[in-house]
């Protein structure tokens, strides 16, 4: 068998709606890579979806990994991107990955901090670094910092 490609197709690949390539991107995550939703501790804050991507994206804060697991019930799905020089792990990338559920009260959000995966795949996957007092604090010090509301649930075994 060979892998042929027809050149003269890929010159419509500019036509091709972005929103259909994304939506099917979407639709595989949630298909095949769904769980059930970590009990994380989380915030509430009486904000929508739209609010809190908004919120979060005036602070550097991007749309999801698109092919990351997926949760049941999960409607937000943003991180935010650094370098840690002195990480004790000597990973050097990171991530501070928050994903949002709708709660009765308004949104849940809860984070964790762990490899950035394009830069550290294996130790993405393997999740031995994730760390998840330490994207909460980064969580709460965004909303602290613009003066949000915001109710803690789930167990705290630290305070951030």
């Amino acid at each position: 068998m060979t892998f042929d490609t027809d050149r003269g197709r890929l010159r419509h690949l500019p036509e091709t709606p972005l929103r259909a390539l994304k939506w099917s991107f979407w639709w595989l995550r949630k298909t095949f890579f769904s769980k059930p939703k970590p009990e994380n501790p989380a915030v509430v804050v009486d904000m929508t979806e739209g609010e809190a991507e908004a919120f979060l994206g005036e602070r550097f804060v991007e749309p999801g990994w698109e092919m990351s697991y997926h949760y049941h019930n999960e409607i937000v799905n943003v991180r935010r991107v650094q370098y840690v020089g002195d990480h004790p792990s000597g990973l050097e990338w990171w991530q501070t990955h928050v994903r949002g559920y709708a709660h009765p009260s308004g949104l849940e959000l809860t984070a964790h901090f762990e490899p950035e995966p394009a830069e550290h795949p294996d130790a993405h996957l393997d999740g031995e670094f994730v760390d998840v007092s330490r994207g909460n604090a980064t969580l709460v010090e965004l909303l602290e910092g613009d003066g949000i509301e915001f109710e803690r649930i789930g167990s705290w075994t630290t305070e951030t």
